[in-house]
């Protein structure tokens, strides 16, 4: 039987064609860059030259959760690191497995049911952290590190705010750090590049306004005017999901600000109690 793709997966697979970009992260903007679609590529292979360069010295085995297409995984292959990877969405699955070839092993499923025997010197998180609850990942990945290893996360968090936010997503920053401090864990480094990476939502807003809301609001006069039964069919079942979506895309309230405001997008090196010393 078929897998079920879930509305997120697609939305990558159509968002990195439409950006004609390979990466699926937020870009690292440095002052003075030019934020445009055109710019997005350069900004986000700068954003995966960051996040290579916060892996410590003497890692050899790294295991990528939610690898995505597999971009950043064929960067540390690379880069002469062994990899393997978690991937429980199974489009994104097949991309990477074209991607990275038949000698990477890619474990098509979640980390809470990865069955395997293996250790690794780090594991890595690219965006996939806000998926899985810290209750569930900070102890599994214990289970999965060496004795001496890392834990290489870089995600956006939320921020206690008031009022509602067109930009979900993100474990809350203050309930991390305290659920953090349960475990055995030593945090060496932890660098806010929320000013980095929210010029990303400049580029979407941009998108939005010049291309989707166009079409989105001459698809809506279309119906309205030459399926009317249809919209008056349709409306008492789709109402409530219209005017999210509205919300949430159209509203023009997922902006670099509100990103800034609503969100802490970080990048931490987490080491088990006791490694390098």
């Amino acid at each position: 039987m078929a897998h079920k793709v879930s509305s997120r997966e697609l939305g990558l697979i159509l968002g990195a064609r439409l950006l004609k970009t390979e990466d699926l992260h937020y870009g690292y903007w440095v002052p003075g860059q030019e934020v445009t679609l055109r710019n997005l590529p350069a900004a986000q292979t700068a954003h995966s030259d960051y996040l290579l360069s916060k892996i410590p010295a003497g890692v050899k085995t790294i295991l990528d959760v939610g690898c995505g297409t597999g971009h950043v995984a064929q960067l540390l292959l690379q880069r002469g690191y062994e990899v393997e990877c978690v991937s429980p969405a199974p489009l994104l699955t097949e991309v990477a497995r074209k991607r990275l070839g038949p000698d990477v092993t890619i474990y098509p499923t979640t980390l809470e049911a990865l069955d395997t025997a293996s250790t690794y010197d780090l594991v890595l998180f690219s965006e996939s952290f806000q998926y899985i609850s810290p209750d569930e990942s900070l102890p599994r990945v214990l289970e999965l590190l060496n004795p001496d290893g890392h834990l290489l996360l870089c995600d956006f968090f939320a921020l206690p705010s008031d009022g509602d936010s067109a930009l979900s997503g993100g474990h809350p920053l203050d309930r991390f750090y305290t659920t953090l401090a349960t475990y055995p864990y030593v945090l060496t480094f932890d660098e806010d590049i929320t000013a980095q990476t929210a010029p990303n939502l400049q580029v979407i807003d941009d998108m939005l306004r010049d291309y989707f809301i166009p079409v989105w609001e001459t698809l809506a006069y279309y119906f309205r005017t030459n399926k009317p039964w249809l919209v008056r069919l349709l409306r008492p079942f789709l109402r409530k999901r219209i005017e999210k979506l509205e919300f949430k895309y159209f509203s023009r309230s997922r902006t670099a600000e509100a990103f800034i405001r609503h969100k802490s997008y970080r990048c931490m090196l987490l080491s088990r109690s006791g490694a390098g010393s």
